[in-house]
């Protein structure tokens, strides 16, 4: 890391760059939060078929529903970590100026 930089020596951006970094950054969290949302749901409904066709043990059930909810909660994680990751990258360029 050189001169202060937090992210390594990089040019230094316009500010209109850094909006544009922050939207890719929401959309990124948007498509990552859809597609993993979308993977337990498939997941989820499978279960819930095989499950119609023949009843899980009420235990065995229970573990899944209970691995469905924290994956679900993975998702909040995950998203809030990249949603913060831009917002931190886009407050630290605006406040040193990069504009």
């Amino acid at each position: 890391m050189g001169k202060g930089r937090i992210f390594g020596d990089e040019p230094p951006r316009s500010f209109w760059r850094s909006v544009l970094k922050l939207i890719g950054h929401l959309v990124a969290a948007a498509v990552i939060f859809v597609a993993f949302f979308l993977l337990v749901w498939l997941v989820s409904w499978i279960l819930f078929g095989l499950n119609s066709v023949h009843p899980f043990p009420t235990e065995i059930f229970s573990m899944i529903t209970r691995v469905e909810v924290w994956l679900t909660y993975a998702d909040w994680g995950l998203c809030i970590v990249v949603l913060l990751a831009g917002t931190w990258r886009f407050v630290s360029e605006i406040w040193r100026g990069e504009s």
